[in-house]
């Protein structure tokens, strides 16, 4: 009887904690679907002065104002190409699925894409990484 209480007391522990560490783990692909979309930001704006119009999907065909890029993964989406005037912007991911699903995570600049925070957006400060929060 001992042994079976233990066992529900670590269980009740460790359940919520694995839970946990799985949704960081989904938000990790929006932290890295954001993060792939810095540097041609960047060059773009360095090279053309403005942001780009838009994005295309890897097997689409951009045209001279956009720029391909990975726009989905299992867990989140590029939901906001890039918002704002230059050289202020934000793309926004949202997560599609999991336990944050719907929740956003912003990744801004002020300087034309030369440096970039991923502060913004509602998904829990838990469930980012250190560099987000």
């Amino acid at each position: 009887m001992i042994v079976v209480a233990i066992i529900g007391i670590l269980a009740a522990i460790a359940i919520p904690a694995y839970q946990d560490y799985i949704t960081r783990a989904q938000v990790s692909e929006a932290v890295t679907l954001g993060g792939g979309l810095k540097a041609p930001l960047a060059e773009y704006a360095a090279d053309k002065g403005a942001w780009p119009s838009g994005l295309v999907a890897p097997t689409g065909t951009p045209s001279n104002t956009e720029i391909s890029a990975t726009l989905t993964g299992k867990y989140a989406t590029v939901t906001n190409a890039l918002s704002g005037a230059f050289p202020v912007g934000t793309v926004t991911v949202t997560m599609t699925t999991g336990n944050a699903s719907g929740s956003t995570l912003f990744f801004s600049t002020t300087d034309k894409g030369a440096s970039w925070t991923c502060t913004g957006g509602s998904i829990i400060a838990k469930y980012r990484p250190n560099a987000c929060k």
